[in-house]
């Protein structure tokens, strides 16, 4: 099997369409495959993220290519090599993940404190997405939240991590729900 290498490359521009299609063009010209990718629109940006992988002289096309996405098409690009192995599909494991979801009227530092606890009692957050709306009466911003969680049992537990987090729940008047999920992870 030939060696692969992989990096992330991650660009933010104002959103327009083509964006997706120029950057994964810019990818696939130079060989590489897109193995992962998270794209979202905050404020008008649009963020990218890809995990690429390809020989070691692809991926050194990309890195050496990456300046001319800012000079052609205004793409702020940020590309880091990852220097692990690239660890075959044989070899991913089912993973305890918990995922948590939580919603409440908005106010400042929410987010830090349920990240907080999160990291204090062991947790990593592998995905964050959060957003505010109107209430449906009152029209005041409300608060959502989705994060997927792993905890690593040399660093707290997950009884620990979930009691931690009611607790939060109440003192702030969170509506949040803990539950465990199983995903495949590398």
């Amino acid at each position: 099997m030939a060696t692969r290498e992989r990096l992330i490359l991650s660009a933010t521009e104002q959103d327009r369409p083509g964006l997706v299609a120029e950057l994964s063009g810019f990818i696939a010209e130079r060989g590489c495959n897109i193995d992962d990718s998270r794209v979202i629109v905050l404020g008008g940006f649009a963020g990218l993220m890809f995990l690429v992988s390809g020989s070691p002289l692809q991926i050194a096309a990309i890195e050496s290519n990456a300046g001319s996405l800012e000079r052609t098409n205004g793409l702020r690009v940020t590309v880091r090599r990852l220097r692990d192995r690239l660890v075959p599909v044989a070899e991913v494991q089912a993973t305890p993940t918990w995922v948590v979801t939580a919603s409440a009227m908005d106010h400042e530092g929410i987010i830090h404190a349920i990240t907080d606890v999160v990291r204090s009692n062991g947790g990593n957050i592998l995905e964050l997405e959060t957003s505010t709306e109107s209430a449906p009466m009152t029209g005041s911003p409300l608060f959502a939240m989705r994060m997927v969680i792993t905890v690593a049992e040399r660093h707290g537990s997950a009884a620990r991590l979930r009691e931690a987090l009611e607790t939060l729940a109440r003192a702030e008047a969170i509506d949040l729900d803990v539950r465990e999920e199983v995903v495949n992870c590398l």
